[in-house]
């Protein structure tokens, strides 16, 4: 009995914790290349409405894939072009794209309502009871690390994210790297978008991420921007967000909204207790060409 209680809250903390986990990576690229990924919240919201527009109008789950990565590479080469191209302050842009992501997902969703108010087919579990979003999650946690540690792209990306102008001297081309980093970070980070609609709750309301990217990016600092550190990071806050679903379950006469402030306590707590971590050099600083 005892068993099977954590074995199912083990399960539910890495459903939980797949959506942060693939923001998170997201969040990972982006700045080991320098740029601050603020903006991951907004283009989860786009991921995961994308992932049900293309579910319910194309009838099937390889559509809603298809229009989830088409979501993030357009919101990646927007991303590129204001922060990398032009440039300008990064937490700036962030900020304004997930505010008007929140605006843009919200006014299609109404136009949309009527076909969009469905619960999308449930997509069945692979192995141990982990849905593919799930597997797939933890196969990147291991490519990425293995990727920025262990390969010469992944030492190029680290290297202008530490210093740009070294990096650039050595003669790496910065805008490409940061250009092509934000694109993937962006697919990454509306997959997490598509593992929440799609592969956990099966529709979509306003504001489904609830802060998720942010939560990411706290696993992000806490995880000192190493991939399988931000997985147990990922992880602490999944087991938060799956004790507060089953603290509702039990009934224990508290407003249902205590419960919900479960994982966002525990991300503050968590940031707290870490303290200072020292991101890479470059990270939110524009290139400027000498």
């Amino acid at each position: 009995m005892i068993e099977s209680w954590w074995w199912d809250l083990l399960l539910a903390a890495l459903r939980a914790a797949t959506p942060l986990i693939f923001c998170a990576l997201g969040i990972l690229v982006a700045e080991r290349a320098g740029v601050l990924h603020i903006g991951v919240e907004g283009v989860m919201l786009a991921g995961a409405l994308a992932a049900i527009i293309g579910t319910v109008l194309g009838g099937n789950p390889w559509a809603g894939m298809l229009a989830t990565i088409s979501a993030g590479i357009i919101a990646g080469i927007i991303l590129a072009f204001i922060s990398v191209s032009l440039p300008t302050d990064q937490v700036v842009i962030g900020i304004a794209f997930n505010l008007v992501s929140l605006g843009a997902t919200s006014f299609i969703f109404r136009l949309l309502a009527k076909q969009l108010q469905v619960l999308v087919p449930a997509i069945p579990p692979l192995l141990f009871g982990l849905s593919p979003f799930t597997l797939a999650a933890i196969v990147l946690i291991v490519v990425m690390w293995w990727f920025l540690f262990w390969t010469g792209p992944g030492l190029k990306l680290r290297s202008v994210g530490e210093n740009t102008h070294a990096a650039h001297a050595s003669g790496i081309n910065v805008v490409y790297v940061r250009f092509a980093a934000l694109i993937i970070a962006s697919v990454l980070a509306a997959l997490g978008g598509a593992a929440l609609t799609m592969g956990w709750v099966r529709s979509f309301t306003d504001n489904v991420t609830l802060g998720r990217g942010f939560i990411a990016l706290a696993a992000v600092y806490f995880g000192r921007w190493n991939p399988l550190l931000a997985l147990g990071a990922c992880l602490i806050f999944g087991a938060g967000e799956a004790l507060a679903f089953r603290g509702q379950g039990t009934g224990a006469g508290l407003n249902p909204h205590y419960y919900l402030m479960l994982p966002y306590i525990l991300t503050l707590l968590v940031v707290g207790l870490a303290g200072m971590a020292r991101g890479p050099g470059d990270a939110g600083k524009p290139y400027l060409r000498r």
